[in-house]
């Protein structure tokens, strides 16, 4: 998923979480390996449960609030950047 990694590098003020149906070991391996900036949660995490998240890559923006902003489907670096900031980098 090297486009979260160009997102968070270029919004470093937003925060980027990220969900994989791999264990919790295996993400931070996966999070060491790659570099990236930003955790990968288990799926069987309170977050995925809490917001119902209906399939992957999927994408919640949520504001200083703690309410969600906008959401959607996010397979490029182009739509995740829409949905999250209106396209502005």
């Amino acid at each position: 998923y090297p486009y979260l990694e160009v997102f968070s590098q270029r919004h470093p003020d937003v925060a980027v979480l990220m969900l994989s149906r791999g264990s919790a070991e295996e993400n931070q391996s996966l999070v060491e390996a790659q570099g990236y900036a930003f955790p990968i949660l288990a799926w069987d995490n309170a977050v995925a449960r809490d917001y119902q998240i209906p399939g992957v890559p999927f994408c919640y923006v949520i504001d200083g609030e703690g309410v969600i902003a906008n959401a959607g489907f996010a397979n490029t670096l182009e739509q995740l950047e829409v949905l999250a900031v209106g396209g502005k980098e």
